[in-house]
């Protein structure tokens, strides 16, 4: 299995996701010793956002052979790529104002590309990415799940269906904030389930 494993969060030690994604990564390797990991940070790294060149580029001509132009979609083509490449996606992410991080959503309009991983047709939007599925480990602050605070868990399902990826599960750890022994318990919950996920994953 060719995992790509995302990292979105921009806290290093205290980070919820990123303890809880690096676990399900090991006891995932326990089951699948040749797991093949792609990790890239983009909490700690996050990607440009989307500027009027960048659009110029990806809306280009197929047979548009300008290297300024390919010189400015370089790291969007290494991002896609990645994504294309893989099994399995890993996003591990907090919840920012009730939605994903803006290092997350720069990472989703670098790799959200035309006729790469959808195109559009007379027909309307095909998506280009198939039999892929993806696990999405989430922190929040509070307890918003099931309520109409959540923008995290309906938007990225959207994204993800939009380019092909209908094989969603979520795991969130909710309350974090609330304090330490409510952060303890959160993450002990959130573990067990991975823990599970890892042994049918």
């Amino acid at each position: 299995m060719k995992l790509l494993h995302i990292d979105a969060s921009p806290r290093s030690v205290r980070s919820v996701t990123r303890k809880l994604s690096a676990g399900f990564i090991q006891n995932l390797r326990i089951r699948l010793p040749g797991l093949h990991v792609t990790h890239r940070d983009v909490g700690h790294h996050p990607p440009a956002f989307i500027s009027d060149a960048w659009v110029g580029a990806a809306f280009a001509p197929a047979d548009h052979d300008d290297p300024s132009m390919k010189g400015i979609l370089h790291h969007s083509d290494e991002l896609t790529a990645e994504l294309l490449n893989c099994d399995t996606l890993l996003i591990a992410s907090p919840m920012h104002n009730f939605t994903i991080s803006a290092s997350l959503k720069a990472w989703i309009d670098q790799v959200v590309r035309t006729d790469m991983t959808f195109k559009i047709t007379e027909q309307g939007v095909v998506p280009l990415l198939h039999g892929k599925k993806a696990l999405v480990i989430t922190s929040r602050g509070g307890f918003v799940a099931g309520t109409d605070y959540d923008f995290q868990e309906p938007y990225l399902r959207k994204i993800l269906g939009f380019i092909g990826i209908t094989d969603v599960t979520f795991v969130h750890a909710e309350g974090v904030n609330s304090g330490e022994k409510e952060r303890a318990e959160a993450m002990t919950q959130a573990s067990a389930k991975l823990i599970e996920l890892a042994k049918s994953w």
